[in-house]
């Protein structure tokens, strides 16, 4: 009985992400017709949304599979872009379904081709998405700048500067933490045995022995992938035949981008559908030939949501050519060697 019980609630942890999405998509359709939403998917230029998402897909893949092999090289063991690139594939099709279940194959496929620790390679992950979410936070706190940040009735500049400030002030304490500065500062006997205990294991060893110049250049090769993510949507509209000023592009998006990295659903669906439709619809310009049959907002939705679908599939895609290469490894059953 407590084996049932253990399976049913990981199933509802695993759907209830689904659920909530499915609940935020329908409040959306009730807001915005379907049938519209359907009927604006006629100005998009197809072969060239697809082709731009083929790109797209590539650039970004590649980028972050770069970016992940130096900092596994650099606080890990090395490991080749080539190495890499297949199970980073695989990872991006189980992330489909359990985020956790996606990052954790990553350092199981190491650990049994390289024998690499499972929880240093979790950790360089975890340290890659932390400086991600600094990034995301900083572009929030710079697009508030930019426009007036209305969701719903809802002024959203004062909650995105109070959460880069808070973001701030964390960064600080973290950097002091991790790089020891409290023990330099502080009398010996002030110091904290759990402090002493977080740095010697695998999992904080990237924080640890990370310096500023480790942060400062693992922030600045990312930020080419964030600059990709925030311009993909001006393209979008501009392949739909509509326009819209870029500055509310960088304003909007950021934003879009910090809804959406709440984990209340799979990759933010709903979340940021609802973000990008409220604080874009009043600068996006319909395409000429609709003749105001297609409202913003359906426009909007209509290319969030077939952006997502299209990059599902390339990560679906990816993640199944890929598993050729990778399924025996991460597949199979551990030997005990293997578990230490």
């Amino acid at each position: 009985m407590a084996a049932k019980s253990s399976m049913t609630k990981k199933i509802l942890k695993n759907l209830l992400p689904w659920l909530v999405a499915a609940g935020l998509l329908y409040y959306l359709f009730r807001q915005v017709s379907p049938k519209q939403v359907l009927e604006s998917l006629r100005y998009l230029n197809i072969p060239l949304f697809i082709g731009f998402g083929v790109v797209y897909f590539i650039t970004i893949m590649v980028l972050d599979t770069w970016v992940l092999s130096r900092v596994l090289t650099r606080f890990a063991a090395p490991v080749s872009f080539r190495e890499l690139l297949p199970v980073r594939c695989v990872s991006y099709l189980l992330s489909l379904v359990n985020y956790n279940a996606g990052q954790a194959s990553l350092a199981v496929f190491l650990k049994r081709t390289r024998d690499m620790s499972f929880f240093k390679t979790l950790g360089c992950i975890f340290f890659v998405t932390v400086i991600d979410l600094y990034w995301v936070i900083a572009l929030a706190f710079a697009g508030s700048f930019l426009m007036d940040l209305n969701m719903k009735g809802f002024q959203l500049e004062d909650w995105v500067r109070r959460v880069a400030f808070i973001a701030l002030a964390g960064l600080i304490l973290h950097l002091a933490f991790w790089r020891g500065w409290f023990g330099k500062m502080l009398p010996k006997r002030f110091h904290f045995r759990l402090g002493d205990w977080l740095r010697g294991k695998h999992l904080f060893q990237p924080f640890h022995h990370a310096t500023l110049a480790d942060y400062a250049k693992i922030a600045l090769s990312r930020l080419p992938i964030h600059a990709t993510i925030i311009s993909s949507m001006w393209f979008l509209i501009r392949i739909a035949g509509a326009s819209v000023p870029y500055r509310n592009i960088l304003g909007a998006i950021p934003i879009v981008l910090l809804t959406g990295a709440i984990p209340l659903t799979p990759g933010g669906l709903g979340a940021a559908q609802i973000a990008i439709v409220q604080l874009l619809k009043n600068y996006v310009t319909p395409p000429a030939a609709a003749h105001g049959t297609v409202a913003p907002e359906e426009l909007l939705l209509a290319i969030s949501l077939t952006w997502m679908i299209l990059n599902y599939l390339f990560k679906s895609l990816a993640g199944l050519i890929s598993l050729r290469w990778t399924s025996r490894h991460l597949f199979k059953e551990p030997t005990d060697a293997a578990m230490h």
